[in-house]
């Protein structure tokens, strides 16, 4: 989706809790030994360090250096900096630079001396993920020995649950007889004149031609009618609108030979060709030929069903020697042959969960495990480049929780706010195009708390083992803690707890509701132990460094949805007590704007520090929390 700025207006600016143009303090630090540097992270000369232009940025980059047994700032800094870098290209699963990510998590709690608790003996829990659609280049069809081009004459069609073909076609000479209009029932085919036959079709009417911008908004709703769920009541109080006063969905423009005609099975067809790639959109074309990432099917789609494809007119000529709006039901032709096969196979960049493990200290205790956990995935790199500062200053006025509001069209004063936002941007540095989704907050930040506490675990002896398990395919819905949860290297029974963090990078009070420097969002952590909660309340009424616990999102309502969207359902479709903890939706959510300079690392040191001793006084009680049963008024995530 594009953005649309207007550049060097003048106007107000936005309140300095906004904006500010400080100059950091201090140079750079000097490089570190490379022993626990994570990849993508660069040694970089001391210099004075640049102006700035938000309130919340730090360097632009960050000189490595050791870490220590310590929770601490510049250590997450150290871990994160090469971890959400450009060049791990956003840390898509089935990725290259997801693959780099996890290599660097494996070779980290190597380092620290944790045993590996993956498969076979390593760190890695492989997913059976990867691309699943047709080879353009083996793909072949062939009319009378003459090879039709593909995209050009010809695209074969992905088998969905609607249209009901299969995914693999063999022919060698085998006849073509046209059958009429797809889904035309009141035309009878007769199973003698069309079995083992490749029957063509014409593309019913009501496809249409559909256009290549279907779908793209002829404008942006105005933000003044975007509705505040800034905060979880404010987002209880509009989704309970929404509820109230429904609106219909979008119609959906039909696609070619998106319905299934249920004549085609009756007839023992070979195989199906549909006259109507001259009506389909360059991005249906190229869809065809889409290979999506996903987890291996269990079985391939309608495998019993004959396998179809998409001609041009041309090509129905050819098949037939005469045009298409001349043919009749019955006209036979030339033979066809093809082979094309819709197939899934491995990711040549493996997606893995990596996991390890602290063995417990107690002989009666170390056979139970106190889980902590975050999730390694991004979203990659994003198709459309942006100017870097101009969507930022976008967002700051319109768009608080990043990708949770929706794309807005300015008020003339919020557009006033932006252009001042991008002048004085202006001021300071060039336009930066961006691509890249980097995901330091989500879950970059998760991730290098998780790997501080393991560090931290490392010179200690909890009673209870400590298992360490940084999520695959997150953003993909779930996947890796789904496939861990389904196929665990570790006895599910014995798991007495489990922590999520997701997302804890941010959490000021300018940028989140009841946010402050030692906020934190708690979700879950009484939905199946009571005795869990309790524990977690009385580790921070004793504490040094007490956090401010937000419970608000952690209702029966379940605002934005929260609590499905992320790893910790996975666990408590296993009855296993977790609790989720974040610092909160910010501007930056899932824009191309979630880089490591925007983070408030001291703030995600503290809670490292908190949950490491959340776990610790979780590893160290004699009994584990009692589990009272799911609690029926919670949401259940349709898991």
């Amino acid at each position: 989706m594009t953005f649309s700025f207007r550049f060097g207006q003048s106007g107000a600016a936005l309140p300095s809790a906004l904006l500010a143009l400080a100059t950091l303090s201090g140079p750079l630090a000097p490089p570190a030994a490379a022993q626990n540097r994570p990849p993508g992270a660069k040694s970089v000369p001391s210099r004075p360090a640049p102006r700035t232009v938000w309130q919340d940025e730090g360097p632009r980059t960050w000189a490595p250096r050791p870490t220590s047994d310590a929770i601490t700032a510049n250590d997450l800094r150290t871990r994160l900096y090469g971890f959400a870098d450009d060049s791990m290209m956003g840390r898509r699963i089935g990725e290259p630079g997801n693959y780099k990510g996890t290599e660097y998590i494996a070779r980290e709690f190597k380092r620290l001396g944790l045993k590996p608790a993956g498969d076979s003996g390593s760190f890695f829990q492989t997913l059976p993920f990867g691309p699943i659609g047709f080879d353009s280049s083996a793909a072949t069809l062939s009319v009378g020995g003459r090879a039709l081009a593909s995209r050009k004459d010809w695209v074969p069609t992905v088998p969905s649950v609607l249209n009901g073909v299969g995914g693999t076609v063999e022919l060698n000479g085998v006849p073509a007889v046209y059958a009429g209009q797809w889904g035309d029932s009141t035309v009878m085919l007769d199973p003698n004149a069309f079995r083992g036959k490749v029957l063509v079709f014409s593309a019913a009417p009501s496809a249409g031609r559909v256009a290549a911008s279907t779908g793209a908004p002829v404008s942006f709703v105005s933000c003044t009618d975007v509705p505040d769920k800034f905060g979880a009541n404010a987002a209880i109080a509009e989704e309970a609108r929404q509820r109230a006063n429904p609106t219909a969905p979008p119609a959906r423009r039909p696609v070619l030979t998106s319905q299934r005609d249920p004549r085609v099975a009756a007839t023992g067809a070979a195989a199906v060709l549909v006259i109507g790639l001259d009506d389909m959109s360059s991005q249906q074309v190229n869809a065809s030929f889409a290979q999506p990432m996903g987890m291996r099917p269990a079985q391939p789609l309608n495998a019993n069903a004959p396998g179809a494809a998409t001609i041009s007119r041309a090509a129905a000529e050819q098949i037939f020697g005469k045009a298409a709006a001349a043919l009749r039901v019955g006209d036979t032709g030339a033979p066809i042959s093809a082979s094309f096969r819709h197939q899934w196979r491995m990711s040549s960049s493996p997606a893995r969960n990596v996991v390890a493990m602290l063995p417990g200290s107690d002989p009666t205790l170390a056979s139970e495990y106190v889980l902590v956990g975050a999730h390694n995935d991004h979203v990659g790199v994003n198709p459309v480049v942006v100017d870097h500062d101009s969507v930022r200053a976008y967002n700051m006025v319109v768009r608080r929780q990043g990708s949770n509001d929706p794309v807005c069209t300015p008020t003339a004063e919020q557009q006033r706010k932006i252009d001042s936002l991008i002048a004085v941007a202006r001021k300071v540095r060039a336009p930066r195009r961006d691509s890249i989704m980097n995901g330091a907050d989500d879950d970059g930040s998760g991730t290098v708390v998780m790997l501080e506490i393991a560090e931290r675990f490392a010179k200690q002896k909890p009673a209870r083992s400590i298992l360490f398990i940084s999520h695959q395919g997150e953003e993909g819905g779930l996947l890796g803690s789904r496939w861990f949860t389904d196929h665990p290297t570790v006895p599910l029974t014995q798991i007495v707890a489990a922590h999520n963090m997701d997302m804890v990078g941010k959490g000021r009070d300018w940028q989140v509701k009841y946010g402050g420097p030692n906020s934190v969002q708690m979700l879950g952590a009484r939905r199946l132990s009571r005795e869990f909660g309790d524990i977690i309340d009385s580790v921070n009424a004793n504490s040094a460094e007490p956090m401010a616990i937000d419970k608000s999102w952690d209702v029966p309502a379940n605002p934005l949805n929260r609590f499905c969207r992320s790893d910790q359902v996975n666990y408590v479709r296993k009855d296993i007590p977790v609790v989720y903890m974040s610092l909160g939706y910010a501007v930056d959510y899932h824009q191309q704007t979630d880089e490591p300079q925007y983070i408030d690392y001291d703030h995600a040191a503290r809670l490292g520090r908190f949950v490491h001793s959340v776990m610790t006084a979780v590893a160290n009680r004699p009994t584990k929390p009692a589990i009272a049963g799911p609690d029926p008024t919670m949401p259940t995530c349709n898991r």
